[in-house]
């Protein structure tokens, strides 16, 4: 049996990603080790349990397939909304569109996440979900714990020296201004405050667009005839699972998707149904 590789294209920005993941979590741990209190084994469970969810949402994420390979649309079933893609040569649900970057149609797509090298769809969405909600809890901890650095810097007075120092860190690196230990504090402390403002600002994106049971690109499309909002509680078990209540707790936990990613019931007063009806 030939041993699948992995795509370059897949594996550089998840590698990317890991090694800021892995800075971030070890500087997390050295601010805790080194400020010993009542609260530090509280801390380190804590950053354990978030870093545990983000790696573990990041692997199941990587390896559920969202695109129609080894998807079975059988042509006898297609209706309204269904659509021919020229590059994959075959017809597509409603809501399936093609990624240029994957090179494939992906089921119910939202977008393409580049810093995991994939395409959030049908069956991946409640990881990249997931992941995104463990990232920014983790980052607002991680900003937390560099308060302190913050501080220590601003201390000194703010000047070219400091502003420099919080937001080009390299440039200072690469000009002798600082040693090596302080560049590493200083541009993980800005990746956690970068990161953490950047999943604050996709957490709230995507927990609206939950909420009304859309997508990303159905949201910058506008309204459109179809109607995919169910009701918050429908729309979770339709993006999460029907244990939607429960996913945020560990990656591993069973919850099935009730649909199949081809047909989508859309609310009563749609007037338009994606629900496929022979010809």
């Amino acid at each position: 049996m030939e041993k699948k590789s992995w795509d370059p294209a897949v594996a550089f920005p998840v590698c990317m990603t890991g090694i800021l993941v892995t800075s971030v979590a070890l500087e997390v741990v050295y601010l805790i080790l080194s400020n010993p209190g009542n609260g530090q084994v509280t801390l380190l469970l804590l950053t354990s349990y978030l870093i545990f969810n983000v790696i573990g949402n990041m692997v199941k994420f990587i390896q559920t397939n969202p695109t129609i390979k080894g998807v079975f649309l059988e042509h006898g079933i297609m209706g309204q909304g269904w659509e021919y893609c020229y590059s994959c040569q075959t017809h597509v649900p409603p809501r399936c569109h093609h990624c240029f970057d994957c090179n494939v149609c992906v089921l119910r797509r939202d977008h393409h996440c580049t810093l995991l090298g994939k395409c959030v769809g049908h069956s991946n969405y409640r990881y990249f979900f997931c992941t995104l909600v463990h990232g920014w809890l983790a980052l607002l901890l991680a900003t937390f714990l560099n308060a302190e650095i913050f501080m220590e810097v601003l201390h000194e007075g703010f000047g070219f020296h400091s502003f420099f120092l919080l937001l080009m860190p390299w440039m200072m690196l690469v000009t002798g201004q600082v040693t090596l230990s302080a560049f590493v504090f200083a541009f993980v402390a800005d990746t956690c405050v970068i990161g953490f403002l950047f999943c604050f600002a996709f957490f709230t994106l995507h927990s609206i667009l939950l909420y009304r049971g859309s997508t990303t690109k159905e949201w910058f499309r506008g309204p459109t005839k179809e109607d995919y909002d169910l009701g918050w509680k429908r729309n979770f078990q339709e993006y999460l699972g029907e244990r939607w209540y429960l996913v945020l707790l560990f990656p591993w936990i069973e919850s099935r998707i009730p649909g199949n990613g081809i047909n989508f019931q859309t609310a009563p007063n749609s007037r338009k149904f994606s629900k496929s009806t022979d010809l």
